[in-house]
């Protein structure tokens, strides 16, 4: 990569090397940051208008741009999918699905409108606990954020783990 040669998978798992120059290119995990807004006790998914996972419910969210805060990043992106504007945020939980090799970084947020479908977006839903739609989610840290979100609430969590797909 360094030199312009075609690399080579190195010894540590994840990277690799150059057999000319022995530039060694190392893979990391990709930072992501996603919040769920909250409001009168309900809060608000996001359906995927986008691949992968298109149709399935979301925490809004996605990877981070450089130069910006985590929370930042959840801000921006709640502005991009669901139309919201935030207040307060608190972070929820880091959640490390090793499968896609992402670190997401969720918070809760204080939601100041009822927000709306943004360009990646089929439409919001705002949801009381009991409707959660446990088996239309798309990623694993959506389920577990909603599930920390609930037990920071003090409310029944669902036993079983619905959600398979890392993300």
């Amino acid at each position: 990569m360094s030199c312009g040669e075609m690399t080579v998978a190195a010894g540590r798992e994840g990277s690799r090397e150059c057999p000319v120059c022995g530039f060694e290119h190392r893979l990391h995990p990709r930072p992501c940051a996603a919040a769920l807004p909250v409001r009168d006790g309900r809060f608000l998914l996001v359906r995927r208008d986008i691949e992968p996972r298109r149709g399935l419910w979301q925490v809004p969210g996605g990877f981070m741009e450089l130069g910006e805060s985590p929370a930042e990043a959840a801000a921006r992106e709640l502005r991009e999918e669901a139309l919201l504007e935030t207040g307060a945020m608190r972070l929820l939980g880091v959640y490390t699905p090793v499968v896609n090799n992402l670190v997401v970084i969720v918070f809760e947020a204080e939601a100041l409108n009822e927000g709306g479908a943004g360009h990646e977006t089929q439409e919001v839903r705002w949801f009381r606990p009991e409707e959660t739609p446990w088996d239309e989610l798309s990623f694993s840290s959506s389920e577990f954020a909603i599930r920390d979100w609930m037990r920071r609430n003090g409310l029944a969590v669902p036993g079983a783990l619905a959600t398979t797909w890392g993300g």
